[in-house]
Formats: C-alpha cells, sequence, structure tokens
C-alpha cells in the first residue's frame, strides 16, 4: 500500500462492517412488535445499523475514487451511479479494473434500496419480513467486503515491499537468496 490513505478507506469498511454486524445481531433478536419503546428502540436501531452500514461503504468508495483521481457521480442518482460505476471496469488515462463483481453490485444496491426507505420515511410501520432480503445482502456484504477491497487495491495500488524486483524492496534474487 502505497498511499496512505487507504488506511482511511479500511476505517470506513471497518466501520461498515461494525455496523452491519449490529445491524445483523439486531435482526435476530427481533422483538421489533414489542409495545412502546422496545419496539421502537429495536426497529430504529435496526434501520440505522443498516443505513449506517452502508453509508460507511459509499464513504470507502468515495475514498477510493480520490485516491484514483476519479471524479464522483454527481446528481440525484448519484448513490446508485456510484456503484454502478465502481461495479465496471474504466478504460483511458484512468484506466481501472471493476471494483466489484455482479454479486457484491446486487448486494451493495438492496443495501442502498434500504437505506432510501429508511431515510424516506417508508418504514414507519417496520416490517421485519420486508427487511430480509437487505438483511440477506447484508450478510453477503459483511462475508466479502474486506477482502474484495484488499484485492482491488493490491491490482491498482501494489505493495512495493512484495514486489521481487530485485530493487529496493524486500524481495530477493529469483533463487531466494539475497540479490546479486
Amino acid at each position: 500500500m502505497s498511499d496512505p490513505r487507504w488506511t482511511d478507506v479500511d476505517r470506513d469498511i471497518d466501520d461498515a462492517l461494525r455496523h452491519f454486524a449490529m445491524a445483523l445481531q439486531i435482526f435476530e433478536a427481533g422483538r421489533f412488535d414489542a409495545p412502546g419503546l422496545e419496539g421502537y428502540k429495536n426497529s430504529s436501531s435496526f434501520m440505522h445499523a443498516m443505513a449506517t452500514g452502508y453509508t460507511s461503504v459509499e464513504d470507502a468508495l468515495k475514498r477510493i475514487l480520490d485516491i484514483l483521481g476519479e471524479t464522483p457521480p454527481t446528481g440525484d442518482a448519484w448513490h446508485r451511479d456510484l456503484i454502478e460505476r465502481v461495479s465496471r471496469p474504466m478504460g483511458g488515462s484512468n484506466a481501472r479494473p471493476a471494483f466489484f463483481d455482479k454479486e457484491m453490485r446486487r448486494d451493495l444496491l438492496e443495501c442502498m434500496r434500504m437505506r432510501h426507505r429508511v431515510r424516506h420515511r417508508d418504514y414507519d410501520d417496520f416490517v421485519p419480513t420486508k427487511a430480509e432480503p437487505s438483511v440477506d445482502a447484508a450478510r453477503r456484504i459483511v462475508s466479502r467486503i474486506r477482502n474484495t477491497v484488499a484485492e482491488f487495491n493490491k491490482k491498482i495500488d501494489p505493495d512495493p515491499s512484495e514486489e521481487n524486483d530485485g530493487g529496493g524492496g524486500a524481495g530477493g534474487g529469483a533463487s531466494g537468496g539475497p540479490p546479486t
């Protein structure tokens, strides 16, 4: 990792994982239909954790675009456009591979829709079964996103100490011994 801003990306991913993990625990615990304050706390904390988990992923993606010198999307649909753009390779002078495969793209878009519903009061009457697709997507994101981001980082910003070029890095000669 040659650009120190990757540590900020890592922090955003850590935040996303923490919030998604809390959302999953809250969802499994249930009690959304508990009377009064308890039910309200359960549903509100679940929705907040899901929304914040997704927002943390978006923050990481915007940081990566900044590292790459790529301008983030703008306009009314920028949230969706962000996921769509990072899920396809770019050509030209700023060529790069896609960040995410089709499955990760699908899961992130599902969690984005969950955040949209939460932010726009569509979930005033929270129905847990309607959240199940987003919960399933969050589970898959949690299981894959750290490695996915790390693999992308290695592709576009390799750590010079891991290269075996016989130069000033930590690598050795082709025979495994010191460079000659």
